[in-house]
């Protein structure tokens, strides 16, 4: 493997580029990895104000009414990106996707409920609850490993 360093005034934000012959699993964690040192935040609304949120803030992002927003501590934020963008772009061991309109941070994960057959209830920082999807138990259960 090569590792390249260019240093250029054309470049107005830093760019990392993985190029190959083949698309294998040591490309795609050298690719996830990329992602997560890049990706530390995303460009948020509140109102007509524009935030950066730190990615490490979020406790969950959903869609509703045709929008999708990011809830940390301190509010809730309209992003642009759509869910499956952000199901690819953010990290896989801290997010999951436990619905079709819902990803949560599961380090923000306070405990679960998982007393109602065919779901799980799932209680986030904030006194934020939501619902696990049945469609998506089995892959919750193998991301927290239970």
């Amino acid at each position: 493997m090569k590792v390249k360093l260019l240093i250029d005034k054309q470049y107005k934000e830093m760019e990392c580029h993985i190029c190959s012959d083949r698309n294998d699993a040591a490309i795609n964690e050298a690719l996830r990895l990329a992602r997560s040192v890049f990706d530390t935040s995303l460009v948020a609304y509140a109102g007509d104000e524009t935030v950066m949120v730190p990615v490490s803030d979020i406790i969950r992002i959903y869609g509703a009414n045709k929008q999708v927003y990011v809830t940390t501590q301190t509010g809730e934020y309209r992003i642009k990106e759509r869910l499956y963008e952000l199901e690819e772009k953010l990290d896989d061991k801290c997010f999951v996707r436990i619905s079709n309109s819902e990803i949560i941070n599961v380090k923000k994960l306070v405990r679960m409920d998982t007393s109602m057959t065919g779901t799980i209830r799932m209680f986030l920082e904030g006194d934020i609850d939501t619902y696990v999807s049945r469609r998506y138990v089995t892959k919750i259960k193998k991301a927290l490993g239970i």
